[in-house]
C-alpha cells in the first residue's frame, strides 16, 4: 500500500491499495487513516515508518487504522516488491519508475529527459480525469510538448488504454486517424473524450516503431472507482477520503 499526508496537521492516509496485496487481503482501504505501526504511533511518513513498513524478512506487522471514523487494526504479512510489481505487469527501472514490462530503460529515460527540459506546453487532464466524470475518455492525461510538437500519454491510470497496452510515455501520432499536434487543450479534450460510450483508434509511437491500439471508452467515473481515486471539488484524492480532510490534499 502507498501513503500519503502526514504535515501541517494532516494525519497519514492509505493512498493505494495494491491488488491482490497482503493489504487487501487484510481488508484495508483507500481513504483510511493509519494510526500506528506495531504499536508505535504515527503522525508522518518519516524514514522511521518507510522502515517498519518495509523488512528483509517476511514477518508481518500489525497496524493500526480508522475507516470511515472507526478504529480497526489488522496483522498484515508482507511480500517483495517484485512479486507485487508482476502481479501488476509492471518493474522498477533504475531511475525508480515503476513501468510496464514491455518499456524499454532507454524509452523511458528519453521520455523523462524530453519532459524535464524546456519542452512543456501544457496538460490535457491534469488530475488523469476528465473534470466532468460522465465523460467517456482513454485513462490518461495528455502531455503536449513543443521542439519539436509531440502530444504524449502522461499518467496514464488502470483503464481502456492501458488494458490494451497503451503505456506512460507514448507519442501519440493521431487519434481516429486525426492529428493531435497543433492542437489547443481546448480542441484537445473533445478529441481525447466524448459525452457518449464508443471506441477509440490511437495510433501510437514507442522506440522507433509505429503501433495501433482500438479500444472502447470508459466513464471517468468508473475509471476513478477502478484507481480507488474520487474527485472532491476538483481535487483528486483516495477513495473513501472524508471530505472533511480534502485541506490535506490541495
Amino acid at each position: 500500500m502507498a501513503l500519503a499526508g502526514g504535515a501541517e496537521s494532516c494525519p497519514v492516509f492509505v493512498r493505494n491499495v495494491a491488488v491482490g496485496s497482503p493489504a487487501e487481503q487484510a481488508g484495508i482501504k483507500t481513504g483510511d487513516v493509519l494510526v500506528a505501526v506495531n504499536g508505535t504511533t504515527i503522525s508522518t511518513i518519516d524514514e522511521t515508518v518507510q522502515k517498519s513498513l518495509h523488512s528483509e524478512g517476511p514477518t508481518p506487522i500489525t497496524l493500526s487504522l480508522v475507516h470511515q471514523e472507526k478504529p480497526y487494526v489488522v496483522r498484515v504479512g508482507l511480500v517483495q516488491s517484485s512479486v507485487l510489481y508482476s502481479s501488476e505487469q509492471t518493474k522498477l527501472l533504475k531511475s525508480g519508475v515503476i513501468v510496464p514490462l514491455d518499456a524499454t530503460e532507454a524509452e523511458m529515460n528519453g521520455k523523462l529527459k524530453a519532459i524535464t527540459q524546456d519542452r512543456f506546453v501544457d496538460r490535457v487532464f491534469p488530475t488523469h480525469y476528465p473534470s466532468n466524470e460522465k465523460l467517456y475518455y482513454p485513462g490518461f492525461e495528455v502531455l503536449v510538448l513543443k521542439n519539436p510538437a509531440q502530444v504524449v500519454v502522461l499518467g496514464i491510470e488502470d483503464g481502456p488504454a492501458s488494458r490494451a497496452g497503451v503505456h506512460w510515455g507514448d507519442t501519440i501520432l493521431s487519434v481516429n486517424g486525426i492529428d493531435p499536434r497543433n492542437k489547443s487543450v481546448a480542441d484537445l479534450e473533445p478529441l481525447f473524450s466524448s459525452q457518449k460510450p464508443g471506441s477509440m483508434t490511437l495510433k501510437i509511437g514507442r522506440d522507433d516503431a509505429t503501433k495501433e491500439f482500438t479500444f472502447q471508452l470508459a466513464e471517468a467515473a468508473q475509471v476513478l472507482r477502478d484507481n480507488q481515486r474520487q474527485l472532491l471539488q476538483g481535487e483528486l484524492v483516495p477513495l473513501g477520503l472524508p471530505e472533511r480532510y480534502l485541506y490535506c490534499f490541495k
